[in-house]
């Protein structure tokens, strides 16, 4: 997967991500580098305005099909950020797919899934640090200045 960044200003939306106990910041991009990869899920780094270092981030972009109202989104789970975010901008830089978006049964089990995506990109992010792979996204991750 090539380079694919993205750069938007937060804003408010279902806050079903919340609810869920995986807050997401609702990414409206201002500005993009690179092609747009397909819906799914992704490990990212994220950076927010005004912060050092970049934090591990869940991402999704795509058309939520477990709660499908409303329009395509990106919305970037940043692990460990309790805070307020709206309003400001984030740089997310996506580095690798996870899996396709698809439809749950229930919240649930979403959420279920959530928390082992959330486990795997943390998992990732750390082997990547450590020194383990040398594909492309590996060799980025380990690059990356993380908070």
């Amino acid at each position: 997967m090539g380079a694919m960044i993205i750069e938007g200003i937060v804003e408010q939306g279902k806050h079903l991500g919340r609810r869920l106990g995986f807050p997401t910041a609702n990414l409206s991009p201002r500005r993009a580098e690179g092609a747009w990869p397909p819906n799914g899920v992704y490990a990212c780094a994220a950076w927010i305005d005004g912060e050092r270092g970049a934090r591990p981030c869940m991402l999704n972009q795509g058309l939520h099909p477990t709660a499908p109202e409303g329009k395509p989104t990106i919305e970037a789970h940043i692990v460990g950020y309790d805070g307020d975010l709206y309003g400001r901008a984030v740089r997310v830089e996506y580095l690798r797919f996870l899996r396709a978006e698809r439809r749950f049964d229930s919240l649930d089990a979403l959420t279920e899934q959530l928390a082992r995506d959330r486990q795997s990109v943390l998992e990732w992010i750390a082997a990547c640090r450590a020194g383990a792979g040398e594909d492309p996204a590996s060799r980025r991750a380990r690059e990356i200045d993380w908070r």
